[in-house]
């Protein structure tokens, strides 16, 4: 067995060190893993909506970063929250889409119907808060705004669909990235470090 000679060994102790010193920077000056996870969820939702063949990529986007949370249990609950709160932003914006366009013959992207549509945002809201379930009062409300101020003369309850099943793999998303065991080992590790997490 041919054994190294010092100056070899010297170049590869160098390469381990630099190697180390770099990976050590790194990890001290990285963003916290919800960062790291969101990104990483962001670009999943990206490609699942482009291969989806999705009108809207940024549904599922917009969704999955206001899902992520710090750990999986907190994860979980907020895409409860968000699940339900996005059901009900479909069904309110399906209705009133309905009602605004088909039946009172308000075209979009004018000012009454702005006028309307920031009006209408107003019971969502407080129909959250009443319910006890202001934590998807946010999700609530963008749903409802992606919906209304995008319809086109589509049919709205296939836009509307489409709109909430984007933004469901959004939060689906969220909770896969969340879970992944290798980064959640990379997580802790940090955490362990008394490195920043958030």
């Amino acid at each position: 067995m041919k054994s190294s000679s010092p100056k070899e060994m010297k170049t590869v102790e160098q390469k381990n060190d630099l190697l180390h010193k770099i990976g050590s920077y790194l990890e001290k000056n990285s963003p916290g893993m919800r960062v790291i996870k969101t990104a990483l969820a962001v670009i999943i939702c990206l490609v699942i909506e482009y291969y989806r063949g999705g009108s809207s990529p940024y549904n599922a986007s917009i969704a999955t970063i206001v899902c992520m949370q710090p750990t999986l249990k907190t994860s979980f609950q907020s895409a409860v929250d968000r699940t339900f709160g996005t059901i009900i932003a479909g069904i309110y914006a399906y209705v009133f889409a309905v009602l605004l366009g088909q039946t009172w013959g308000i075209q979009p992207a004018n000012i009454n119907f702005y006028l309307l549509v920031g009006l209408l945002s107003f019971p969502l809201m407080a129909l959250m808060v009443i319910i006890k379930k202001p934590s998807s009062l946010a999700i609530t409300a963008i749903v409802y705004l992606l919906i209304m101020l995008t319809i086109t003369e589509t049919d709205p309850l296939v836009y509307t669909f489409e709109r909430v099943v984007a933004t469901l793999i959004g939060i689906a998303v969220a909770l896969f990235v969340n879970w992944l065991p290798p980064l959640n080992k990379i997580g802790k590790k940090k955490a362990e470090g008394n490195l920043e997490t958030v």
